[in-house]
């Protein structure tokens, strides 16, 4: 099984570099260094046609990238629309950052800062500071907030977000993967599928081409979640996998794989 089209939306990991030490972040574990330019630009030549936005992610802090501006404009000057996600520690100049992005995403996980400095995102003052000036200089609507749901409680966020007017509040659930749960401190429950469920196997990134994700040397994936590239050949090798019944070892504890009669769990 193909996709019917080309996706959209494009995922470029510029940075594995933070200045936070989130406990869930696989990047911590990777080699902490900045995508060179050129590089960047060939993944920008490389684009299928059919993509409208470039996102500026990956296992490290966007802002954090020496040459993070010059990255911005390159994808501006080809028509397309850049995003972010950003902890927002390091907002400096609300101002271009209104100028440059339509739409921007910060990370904030909880507004408890004990808690905060325990899991490793750090001088939380600092990144709710970074945010007011956002909110200051683009307005609310146009931020989306992203939480990680590692278990912590989360009505006090949902009702600072709410409080707030963010565009959007995204949560989403701990990554269950083998090439996560390596760096966690503690491992999340395992997720069972439903033994009725039909022995099919299905991701919506495969299925639908949401997005393609080059990863910070540059190997094109068909989404986020694969951190250990070893075992990854091509996503027509995954599709292939999944029809035959076979969960492949590059998406093994995914939380995105279920059976076909299984919804997607939706917050």
């Amino acid at each position: 099984m193909t996709p019917a089209r080309a996706p959209p939306f494009a995922q470029i990991e510029i940075t594995t570099i933070c200045n936070y030490r989130c406990f869930y972040c696989a990047g911590r574990d990777m080699p902490q260094q900045h995508m060179p330019m050129e590089r960047f630009l060939g993944i920008l030549e490389r684009l299928p046609p059919s993509v409208r936005q470039v996102s500026l992610q990956g296992e490290g802090e966007p802002t954090a990238h020496n040459r993070f501006r010059d990255l911005v404009a390159a994808v501006r000057q080809r028509g397309l629309e850049p995003y972010t996600i950003t902890n927002a520690s390091l907002i400096r100049d609300p101002l271009w950052f209104a100028q440059a992005f339509p739409l921007i995403g910060i990370s904030i996980d909880t507004l408890d800062a004990q808690l905060a400095e325990s899991i490793g995102r750090l001088k939380l003052h600092r990144a709710l500071k970074g945010v007011d000036r956002l909110i200051a200089a683009m307005g609310a609507r146009r931020i989306v907030l992203h939480t990680v749901d590692f278990g912590q409680p989360l009505d006090d966020i949902r009702e600072w977000a709410r409080a707030k007017g963010f565009g959007q509040h995204r949560v989403q659930p701990l990554q269950g993967k083998a090439d996560y749960v390596r760096s966690y401190r503690y491992k999340p429950p395992p997720r069972e599928l439903p033994a009725e469920a039909p022995f099919a196997l299905q991701c919506r990134y495969l299925e639908q081409a949401i997005t393609s994700y080059y990863t910070l040397d540059g190997t094109e994936l068909p989404c986020c979640f694969i951190k250990d590239t070893s075992s990854f050949r091509s996503s027509a090798e995954l599709r292939a996998d999944l029809a035959a019944g076979r969960v492949p070892a590059s998406c093994s504890g995914c939380s995105e794989v279920r059976r076909a009669a299984e919804p997607l769990l939706v917050r």
